[in-house]
């Protein structure tokens, strides 16, 4: 009788675990592009991100209790503010802080304000907004931003803001349908070169409940490409380059300008 009612219980469970995986909510994702070509003409571009929620409760969806949020990282690097002091009259260089794996590019779209879908224990560990990065729990071995409250984390946050490298606006993101999303990413012309991870956050009360991953590339094309992977696999043959150029200019500009 024991093991009779053990294996109906196992049995209850395993099926009602396949129920529940089976209602779980989750996200599927696409962009409109896999690769943004940029040439001397480049002046910035504009892509689409889309999807649906899956598995959601109806009644849910349609009193709006799902929130979508997409965050655009490009390539980590890492970053040295420094802070100008004037001494003698003269502004130099004092102190700086040099932070490691800053996104090179960081974007949020989104329907709604971040404060508005949930707080910064949630946002925090994930890095979802501008003021939350730096927040994430360092992982051991691994290059990690880290910024701690203070003028020179104020600093990168604004510079970064100002190059059009960081930006969040509410409004980005749309529902097309109580569970279709589109979102809108404007790519500024000073984008850097490299992949792009795009993660895409479905919330529910304040609640990460499931995230889907992709990417894109920005890849320079035609004459620029050939300089810039000159420039990055062959640094001496691309100074010589450059400096036997400097000098052709220096001559022709000499040579015009003794005519006249």
């Amino acid at each position: 009788m024991r093991n009779f009612l053990n294996s109906f219980l196992l049995a209850f469970y395993a099926t009602f675990t396949i129920i529940s995986i089976s209602h779980a909510e989750s996200l599927q994702m696409g962009i409109s592009v896999d690769q943004v070509p940029v040439d001397s003409s480049f002046d910035g571009a504009e892509i689409v991100v889309f999807g649906s929620i899956e598995g959601a409760e109806q009644a849910a969806l349609f009193r709006g209790e799902y929130d979508v949020v997409i965050r655009v990282e490009g390539a980590p690097e890492d970053v040295i503010i420094r802070k100008k002091e004037r001494i003698g009259g003269i502004w130099v260089n004092n102190e700086s802080e040099t932070y490691e794996a800053v996104p090179s590019f960081y974007s949020i779209l989104s329907a709604r304000p971040l404060n508005l879908i949930s707080n910064s224990i949630e946002l925090g560990p994930v890095s979802l907004g501008i003021e939350n990065l730096g927040k994430n729990i360092p992982v051991e071995g691994e290059k990690t931003l880290i910024m701690n409250p203070g003028d020179f984390s104020d600093a990168l946050r604004r510079l970064r803001i100002e190059q059009d490298l960081f930006s969040e606006i509410p409004g980005t993101l749309k529902q097309l349908s109580p569970s279709l999303f589109r979102a809108r990413l404007e790519i500024p012309a000073n984008v850097p070169i490299g992949t792009h991870k795009v993660t895409a956050y479905l919330f529910r009360n304040g609640e990460i409940l499931n995230t889907n991953e992709s990417s894109f590339r920005i890849e320079k094309v035609g004459f620029e490409r050939w300089i810039y992977n000159l420039a990055h696999e062959n640094g001496l043959l691309y100074g010589i380059m450059a400096v036997l150029l400097a000098i052709f200019t220096g001559w022709a500009a000499n040579a015009i300008f003794r005519k006249s």
